[in-house]
């Protein structure tokens, strides 16, 4: 979906962090948002035609040990000048073997061409154990391609899937031993749906008995950019399959159950993943303006079911034709949705998560040049599949508050109308990456606006940063954030694209992209590039290791979260003239009491003293309107916690 730049007001709440863009010395409210954008499309590859409530927020310790001594190690594996390694969610760049070794990959372009790329393709490093092999100076492949995905399979063969720039067709490089060798490099190994062609693609493997499996995803291309329809999808996500480490494909560009052209009017390009275990294959794909849907395949691709994690409340909405009104009253509303940024993985048993940044847009002015999203949202959040469907999952990660003042920090856009941070089209807190290691505990790595971290880039922006946390109880409670990204000399690096390894052997392995400047250099289909300072700057591709045990919060100098509640609930829910607020509480402590409304504004408060076990607040809802709230509850020394509840009239 194509989003060009222009501004509008509004407000939002409960985990969407919206700022009015000011000096760096004024306090920006951390629940408030209220610039409304339209997103350039960040591609370069000819293409122009892209592309409810949430739930509960988890329980996440407070993260506030961004400084603390780390047993983090890494390595610069290799540079690109080519910084954009995903439109949208982040595909599999990192692998960890058995024996102990790992490669990663990456796009890669090794010359400052003024912005041309010329020769991208994909950046290869090989870790044998000991050592790193001497970070590339050429691509991989033999021709122009981009966003790869690599794969070690189980017999010790090596598989890099790209896409082949201007020749409609995928890119499979590979060799018989991984870590050495010669690359063969095919553009017919991998089938093509359309005459248009397939790109973007994602690939993943695993090891059924009897089998060395290798599953892919990609996008057929769309029609304004010289592509066809696929099963009367307008750049359809499709599925294909080898058996045999890549050699052949007995599966090609099967459009999985639940995003067929019934639900999808077409998709855009990286706005899916996908992940494997065993004969057990998970693919997720939406975008904002569309359902957010994982599908599922217990027999390796066969045969698929789904679930609609978030429902879009506009069914086959088109952007250019119709207003974002949901409710037919002639008035354009605000809708709620996700980012495009998402990430699928399996736990031990088979269950499948997702995650994915949120996001709010705006259509008051149909056209064919896109609708407004707000990119000062905030919000990741994580649904799986024993939860309710179309509802949304949990809120897990947002910007950390670092100074304790309940207050976010950016600084003034040097130009007018750019934003203070580098525009990416995404949440502020979005590009997840997930994995599981061998107890079952999940990891989930992030990248987040750093509070108050200003670059040192000749247009001042606050930079991202990479977090990862854990979770032993399926995502119900999470271990603080942990920042991996180091600060070179006071100067604060914007670590950005991070991709986790699916193996988690007692350390978490993350290979991302950091620099000094916000934002990426690659120029937009149309318009002024925000981030333009970015070109021709190089950029560390950075593997990074983190033992899980320093995966916690530390001993001093964190409030962990809620530690003083043990429950809350608003009942009945929904409520129509009264309702009642109950708080368990694990000792006496004063509860600090709000009810919020959609647009973030406080509608009731309150401050009781509440004893051990449960308390319980009566709310008149009279004077309220249909429709959803939030109620919230401070403890001293902890951040609010936010659950919803809806008002029927």
């Amino acid at each position: 979906m194509k989003k060009q730049l222009l501004f509008a007001t509004s407000v939002f709440f409960s985990g969407m962090l919206c700022a009015q863009v000011a000096k760096k010395t004024t306090k920006i409210s951390s629940d408030l948002a209220n610039i409304a954008v339209k997103k350039d499309a960040k591609f370069d590859d000819k293409q122009n035609n892209l592309n409810v409530p949430y739930q509960v927020k988890a329980q996440v310790a407070s993260a506030k040990n961004h400084q603390r001594v780390s047993a983090i190690s890494e390595d610069i594996i290799g540079n690109t000048y080519y910084d954009l390694q995903s439109n949208s969610s982040v595909g599999d760049r990192i692998v960890v073997n058995a024996d102990g070794s790992v490669a990663a990959c990456w796009t890669f372009e090794g010359t400052a061409d003024g912005g041309v790329y010329a020769n991208r393709g994909s950046g290869y490093a090989y870790y044998n154990g000991s050592a790193w092999s001497t970070p590339p100076t050429v691509r991989v492949e033999n021709a122009r391609v981009g966003w790869g995905n690599i794969v070690n399979t189980r017999s010790g063969g090596e598989l890099i899937l790209s896409h082949a720039s201007g020749l409609s067709k995928l890119n499979l490089a590979s060799r018989a031993t991984k870590g050495s060798g010669t690359w063969n490099n095919s553009t017919t190994a991998v089938p093509t749906a359309t005459t248009g062609g397939n790109f973007w693609p994602r690939m993943t493997s695993s090891s059924p008995a009897g089998g060395d499996t290798v599953y892919a995803i990609s996008l057929t291309y769309p029609t304004a950019s010289g592509g066809a329809l696929w099963q009367g999808l307008d750049g359809a996500v499709v599925f294909s399959r080898s058996k045999d480490g890549g050699a052949t494909w007995d599966l090609v560009n099967q459009v999985p159950a639940g995003l067929t052209s019934a639900t999808f009017r077409g998709f855009g390009g990286d706005a899916y993943a996908i992940a494997a275990k065993g004969n057990t294959v998970v693919v997720v794909a939406g975008d904002a303006d569309k359902d957010l849907v994982m599908s599922k395949s217990t027999d390796a691709g066969a045969t698929w079911t789904a679930k609609t994690v978030l429902k879009f409340p506009l069914p086959l909405w088109d952007y250019t034709a119709t207003s974002s009104d949901i409710n037919a009253d002639g008035v354009a509303d605000t809708i709620q949705t996700n980012d495009g940024n998402l990430a699928i993985a399996l736990d031990n048993t088979g269950k499948a998560y997702v995650s994915y940044g949120g996001m709010r847009i705006l259509n008051d002015a149909p056209s064919t040049s896109g609708y407004s999203y707000f990119p000062y949202t905030d919000g990741l959040y994580l649904w799986d599949e024993s939860m309710p469907v179309d509802l949304g999952g949990n809120l897990v990660a947002q910007i950390e508050d670092l100074g304790e003042q309940g207050t976010i920090y950016f600084p003034t856009p040097s130009v007018s109308g750019n934003l203070a941070f580098g525009r990416y089209g995404c949440s502020l807190t979005s590009y997840p990456s997930m994995a599981f290691d061998a107890a079952n505990t999940m990891y989930l790595s992030y990248c987040a606006i750093g509070d108050s971290m200003i670059s040192v880039g000749n247009a001042e922006k606050v930079v991202r940063q990479v977090y990862v946390m854990k979770s032993t109880d399926g995502g119900a409670n999470w271990t603080c954030p942990r920042n991996i990204v180091p600060t070179a000399s006071g100067s604060y690096y914007e670590g950005m694209f991070a991709s986790m390894a699916k193996n988690v052997n007692g350390n978490v392995h993350i290979v991302y992209q950091r620099d000094f400047i916000p934002g990426y250099g690659v120029p937009p289909s149309s318009g002024t590039n925000p981030d333009a300072d970015n070109v021709d700057v190089s950029n560390d591709i950075v593997y990074a290791k983190i033992p899980v045990g320093d995966i916690v919060c530390g001993a001093t100098g964190i409030n962990e979260m809620n530690t003083t509640v043990s429950n809350m609930n608003f009942y009945p829910n929904p409520a129509s003239s009264n309702g009642t607020i109950e708080v368990v509480l694990k000792e006496n402590a004063k509860m600090d009491i709000a009810i919020l409304n959609a647009v973030g504004q406080t509608v009731y408060s309150t401050s009781v003293y509440g004893n051990i076990g449960s308390n319980k607040v009566d709310v008149n809802l009279n004077n309220l309107s249909a429709g959803l709230y939030f109620y919230q509850v401070k403890m001293a020394n902890s951040k609010a916690i936010t659950k919803k509840f809806a008002v029927e009239k």
